[in-house]
């Protein structure tokens, strides 16, 4: 399994690579809004140095048509390095940009997956991710978790090396659904991974197991004994 961060926050990053085995970076231009980066270019630039280039960037294009898709991908590899993953929302003129990157060996993250077909289509193109859009699709009132399945045993039969990543999630269950159900990766916010290791009753059972050291040996940690 593979777990991203949804964020384009510098310390929120910095904060999750620090506890998490963080293995990417996704952005698009409405988490990028949040930050409002005066210069877009060096504004990713520092999160690939805070991740130290362990972590691949996933940076999605501008722009609707194919053609200018093509430029924005060819710019961002420019500016951050053929390593980073252009994301290209599944339409028509999205999969024609995805048939052409990938054709040329350039990594590419498929997003705004509502379907299966969308997926397949996608998959078809060479994309090596399909972000299917959670919480979207749960909004519209189809069944990510079907759509997932279908899409991991489509990657699975195809031999091929497409990834299906769950994004867009409400909360830590849809997360733990997504790779139940056969997502190989999944990107979230840090709030919502906050919020599935700081249950309640965990840190009640921690308080429980503190007191009761405590009332043996004090203040004193097992590396102090």
């Amino acid at each position: 399994m593979e777990l991203m961060l949804d964020t384009a926050n510098l310390d929120e990053i910095t904060e999750g690579i620090g506890w998490l085995p963080i293995s990417g970076i996704t952005t698009n231009p409405t988490i990028l809004k949040r930050e409002r980066p005066a210069d877009f270019f060096a504004h990713l630039k520092k999160i690939k140095s805070v991740c130290k280039n362990i972590c691949p960037l996933h940076v999605q294009v501008s722009s609707g048509r194919c053609d200018e898709m093509l430029d924005d991908a060819e710019r961002i590899i420019r500016e951050l390095g053929s390593d980073t993953f252009i994301k290209i929302p599944v339409t028509q003129d999205g999969l024609a940009a995805i048939k052409a990157l990938s054709a040329t060996g350039r990594h590419v993250t498929a997003t705004a997956v509502y379907s299966t077909v969308q997926g397949a289509l996608a998959m078809m193109s060479g994309a090596n991710y399909l972000a299917v859009y959670y919480n979207r699709i749960v909004n519209i009132g189809s069944d990510p978790d079907r759509i997932i399945r279908e899409l991991s045993g489509l990657a699975a039969s195809s031999n091929g090396d497409c990834k299906i990543l769950g994004a867009s999630f409400k909360n830590a269950g849809q997360l733990v659904a997504a790779f139940v159900n056969g997502a190989k990766s999944c990107t979230a916010s840090c709030d919502i991974l906050k919020a599935g290791a700081n249950f309640a009753s965990v840190r009640d059972a921690v308080d429980v197991f503190n007191r009761d050291w405590k009332s043996m040996y004090g203040d004193k940690t097992i590396a102090k004994l």
